[in-house]
């Protein structure tokens, strides 16, 4: 173990040495030759260019496309595109973008890289656990092209700062993971006028659509006036917080955001390049499942007249506060719901105590087969949160009433007081005492009594 810890520390004083290397490498290819040879900035990439002999060499196989062709290439190196979100859809999208040659791509997240990240945020290592997501993703995008300029926003983008962000750019990416960001990245897009692609995944699914798209900055367009659905044409009003899934507690399967990032990559791609609207998914949406491998296209609504965000009478001119509007965190890892009274909770040492009594006591895990599978307090009985009030409560109700005490658990405490509440409905004031929840889950059960239990 000692020469395990060793040698980490010594890459990690090589990998530091290496980055700064390739960030000189990076400074001083910004100023050095440009993607094309007779056309001046600001020029109309739509008229014939001559590309640089570095750029037709490091990106012929794309140049070789008609439908991108020298001008294509040239447009990408010269485009801006944001990416919000360096995490399973994040990273995989950026990637991509990179090796295409977009000339400037922003990154924009607040998180630090975390060991559970590793298997689907591939632009992080083992050896970027506690750095910051944007600067581990931009080391690694340098390393693929040093002649793209990355801009790292280490960050949580939010209403005081996300306008004076976006503006910076031409094409956004949503690879966020929660209802309030979606929104707000939607309101700012329509704001600043530019495109809006989206993509989500979670366990074996994934989808993807462009929001927003206006025809007449594309002069490829038949009909100048189009413009696509927003993001509120769709969902006007945000879902309730219980029906938003995540990641850390559903799961994912690493390669469906790989799928779905590498094809918002694309759809950025071919929104720079001039694709018209009936090529991009505009009004329409890909549906990704996993489990049986398929593709679905289904066509979306129009574009609502009376849109809050994008209609000629709409009532959004600047951006809010989502997570009010939302009635949900914007920051999955702060969430901490406050369903129960104080006497109705109890904490890790309280609860070692208890178990190790002799009092008739019940220990219930809220969470799914897959998570109970992985770890568990000795002697406690798996009652999955999803079906309990039809399946459990109704039960355990009972055995409260035969005079046994009932804990209920999960990963960070949520679902345990949701949990609990649906027994404590059916009690009489008198037995309510008996029935609490875990304060912090099996997340501070680790922390503060048994330090060899998994966290994830």
């Amino acid at each position: 173990m000692e020469r395990i810890a060793t040698l980490e520390r010594e890459i990690a004083v090589l990998r530091q040495k290496l980055n700064e290397k390739e960030k000189e490498l990076y400074d001083l290819r910004q100023d050095w030759t440009p993607f094309y040879t007779n056309v001046p900035d600001g020029a109309d990439t739509n008229q014939p260019v001559q590309l640089s002999k570095w750029a037709i060499e490091r990106y012929s196989r794309q140049i070789l496309l008609s439908s991108i062709g020298a001008n294509g290439q040239a447009k990408l190196c010269g485009a801006r595109v944001l990416v919000v979100g360096a995490g399973g859809l994040g990273c995989p999208a950026a990637l991509y973008l990179a090796a295409a040659g977009v000339g400037e791509i922003g990154i924009v997240d607040y998180d630090t890289v975390d060991l559970t990240n590793l298997h689907r945020q591939v632009l992080h290592g083992e050896g970027d656990q506690g750095l910051s997501k944007v600067h581990s993703a931009a080391n690694a995008l340098r390393r693929i092209n040093s002649r793209v300029k990355v801009t790292p926003y280490n960050t949580q983008l939010a209403p005081h700062n996300a306008m004076d962000i976006v503006n910076k750019y031409d094409v956004l990416l949503d690879c966020s993971d929660n209802p309030p960001a979606r929104y707000m990245l939607n309101d700012a897009a329509q704001l600043s006028r530019i495109p809006l692609v989206s993509g989500s995944a979670l366990k074996m699914e994934g989808q993807l659509t462009v929001y927003g798209y206006r025809a007449n900055k594309n002069p490829n367009e038949k009909d100048p006036s189009y413009v696509g659905p927003c993001y509120r044409c769709l969902f006007p009003t945000p879902p309730p917080p219980e029906a938003v899934g995540s990641c850390s507690a559903h799961g994912v399967a690493g390669p469906v955001p790989g799928v779905i990032g590498v094809l918002q990559a694309l759809e950025a791609i071919k929104l720079i390049v001039g694709h018209t609207h009936e090529q991009l998914l505009v009004g329409r949406m890909i549906l990704f499942d996993g489990d049986d491998m398929t593709f679905r296209t289904v066509k979306l609504r129009s574009r609502s007249l009376d849109c809050a965000a994008c209609s000629a009478t709409r009532t959004i001119t600047r951006l809010v506060d989502y997570e009010v509007f939302c009635k949900a965190q914007g920051r999955e890892k702060d969430l901490e719901l406050s369903i129960l009274p104080p006497e109705n909770r109890i904490n890790p040492k309280e609860l070692s105590m208890l178990l190790s009594s002799d009092q008739r006591h019940l220990l219930v895990d809220v969470r799914n087969e897959s998570e109970f599978g992985m770890c568990s307090i000795g002697g406690a009985a798996n009652h999955p949160i999803d079906g309990f009030a039809v399946k459990s409560s109704g039960l355990i109700a009972e055995m409260v009433r035969q005079g046994h005490a009932v804990t209920f658990i999960c990963r960070r405490g949520n679902d345990s007081q949701i949990a609990a509440q649906l027994v404590l409905d059916q009690l009489d004031p008198g037995l309510r005492e008996h029935v609490k929840d875990l304060v912090g889950g099996l997340h501070a059960w680790s922390k503060e009594i048994d330090h060899n239990f998994p966290i994830y």
